[in-house]
């Protein structure tokens, strides 16, 4: 019986030292991730402005879609087919149902915002 306790004294005391070890590892793992998110974060000085867009001009964000047919053959399978066929109609379809779901995102969200489709020519 006394060498039985004797064993698990024996195993406990093994497994105790790996998890030592273990924890050592993760806490110099740790060490080392912090040490790299300091130099990348300091390695870069935050970003210059040039004066000619910090002048309170208007902005803009664009967005091109650069699969609509695809967006298109994805919602309805007779989309591909009227890809094929019509792609500028497919086109237009896609980019006017992503400009509603922009404006009722951006909407939800409380953004005040103007969007529209414009074609270029």
């Amino acid at each position: 019986m006394s060498v039985v306790i004797v064993v698990l004294l024996v195993v406990d005391l093994l497994l105790f030292v790996a998890l030592l070890g273990f924890v050592a590892r993760l806490r110099r793992r740790g060490r080392e991730l912090t040490e790299s998110v300091a130099e990348l974060t300091a390695a870069d000085p935050p970003l210059r402005i040039n004066p000619v867009f910090a002048a309170g001009r208007n902005r803009l964000i664009t967005i091109e879609v650069l699969n609509p047919v695809q967006l298109a053959a994805g919602q309805n399978r007779f989309a591909g087919l009227a890809g094929a066929v019509a792609p500028d109609l497919v086109q237009q379809i896609v980019y006017d149902q992503a400009a509603a779901i922009m404006r009722q995102q951006l909407a939800e969200q409380g953004v005040q915002a103007d969007v529209r489709v414009h074609v270029d020519r």
